[in-house]
């Protein structure tokens, strides 16, 4: 009986110190994703790595000093933001979280707040077991097109077209 129980512990010992790796990882990506902002950027260089490879539906980012520029380039006009983190797929180093972005930003939608639904792909790794892959999936329109007056409408119409009936 005792030797069943001490190979049960060595078996199941790896499995949840892997679940407690992943419920960390899972832990710094909400934490940054809602810790980010115009004055927090040092946050950059501790989640990323490096060489890390970033795309979203603006475009493809090499490096971790590439992102943060962008983030400081993107954050300079956010009054606020903060995203509601609805589901999360976990499978070795790998996490999509699915999340809904609530965002106020100067000369976007007239001040007023945008929530938009997305998701994000971040696979872990490298020697400092940091994030070395992250793309963004959501709706460019939805986030800043749709909200352009003539252009707006023009999206709108045209998406009303290919809804399902």
């Amino acid at each position: 009986m005792k030797t069943i129980f001490i190979s049960l512990l060595l078996l199941y010992t790896p499995l949840m110190a892997n679940t407690d790796l992943q419920e960390r990882r899972s832990q710094s990506i909400q934490s940054i994703f809602n810790g980010l902002n115009k004055d927090t950027m040092h946050l950059v260089d501790e989640f990323y790595d490096p060489n890390v490879e970033f795309q979203d539906p603006v475009g493809k980012i090499r490096g971790a000093a590439g992102i943060r520029k962008y983030y400081e380039n993107m954050y300079k006009n956010v009054s606020s933001i903060h995203f509601d983190f609805t589901k999360e797929v976990i499978s070795g180093d790998t996490h999509v979280i699915f999340w809904t972005m609530h965002l106020t930003a100067k000369g976007l939608n007239g001040g007023e707040p945008i929530a938009v639904d997305g998701n994000s792909h971040i696979i872990f790794g490298g020697n400092e077991n940091k994030v070395v892959f992250h793309r963004d999936y959501f709706d460019m329109g939805e986030f800043i097109y749709e909200r352009i007056p003539v252009l707006g409408y023009i999206i709108k119409k045209v998406k009303t077209q290919f809804e399902h009936k």
